[in-house]
């Protein structure tokens, strides 16, 4: 009896640790399955930093030429590179195999409205209305910057900018200006001497409440019909609250402005990285002391 119990015995004692060990073999390959697709999940989440890092620095380095080609470039100029453009074929070379990756980039300094946030400048609205502190300025370029900045740029030479010049300027209004207070409204024009050196040949200031009584005016309308092609003009709040407008063309053209808007698209692999710049230029003391001057004389 005591054999046949001890038999027994033994045969549980070796079914336990089969069970066990075959426990243990499941135990391990599901902690090998996890480990094995954990370790998957980290290659993806490495592959696609990879491709996002390369994607965003395509990126940044067109924003860094962007912006050199902008502080470089007068009013109003626009511009645009594809991946296709010769001057990419030609300055950049790629050494990857299976995909070519590829940026876009465009500058735009011409809008549809001045507002205050030039990515909305498709429409007015009283979020986007371009607000005047008191004694505070806003300049606008009446013409566009014409030259291929890009390439004088990369090839090292300066050459000689060419501009254009706005036309139907009598045709800017206030929009969503409700005319409470004058504005000190100020017509430049800029002329060079034998040096080629800039200077500041005519200026006609007026306080008025509309673009229409400023630039109806005889001795503005002159100045418009000049030959010269830099002009300004520069639109200063005299109240002493502060005062809100866009400013937009009646015949629905597109107004250089001091402010441009940089876009760059990097993609690499399947990876697309998208950056967006603002580069705004302040009003120049000099033109807000004249309009002290003037307006106060």
């Amino acid at each position: 009896m005591k054999k046949f119990i001890s038999k027994i015995r033994n045969k549980r004692l070796k079914g336990n640790v089969t069970l066990l060990i075959i426990f243990i073999l499941l135990a391990s390959s599901v902690i090998a399955l996890l480990s094995i697709n954990q370790i998957q999940r980290l290659l993806t989440y490495w592959n696609m930093t990879f491709n996002y890092f390369r994607a965003f620095y395509l990126a940044k380095a067109g924003t860094e030429l962007w912006l050199t080609e902008v502080y470089n470039s007068g009013d109003g100029f626009n511009d645009e590179v594809l991946s296709g453009s010769s001057i990419v074929q030609g300055n950049l070379v790629w050494i990857y195999s299976g995909f070519n990756p590829y940026f876009n980039m465009t500058i735009n300094w011409n809008f549809k409205h001045l507002t205050e946030d030039i990515r909305k400048s498709d429409t007015c609205s009283n979020e986007n209305k371009i607000t005047l502190d008191p004694w505070a300025g806003i300049m606008l370029s009446l013409f566009s910057d014409d030259t291929n900045n890009l390439n004088n740029i990369l090839s090292d030479n300066d050459g000689d900018k060419s501009y254009k010049k706005l036309s139907d300027i009598w045709k800017l209004s206030l929009e969503w200006y409700n005319g409470a207070s004058e504005l000190t409204f100020a017509f430049f024009t800029y002329n060079k001497n034998s040096y080629w050196e800039e200077y500041m040949e005519d200026i006609v200031v007026n306080k008025w409440w509309t673009f229409a009584s400023f630039l109806g005016k005889p001795n503005v309308q002159s100045l418009i019909g000049s030959t010269l092609t830099k002009k300004y003009i520069t639109i200063k709040n005299s109240w002493n609250q502060k005062v809100e407008f866009c400013i937009k063309m009646d015949n629905n053209k597109d107004i250089p402005y001091s402010d441009s808007l940089i876009t760059v698209r990097g993609n690499y692999a399947d990876m697309e990285v998208g950056l967006q710049s603002v580069v705004k230029k302040w009003v120049p003391d000099w033109t807000l002391n004249v309009l002290d001057q003037v307006s106060s004389s």
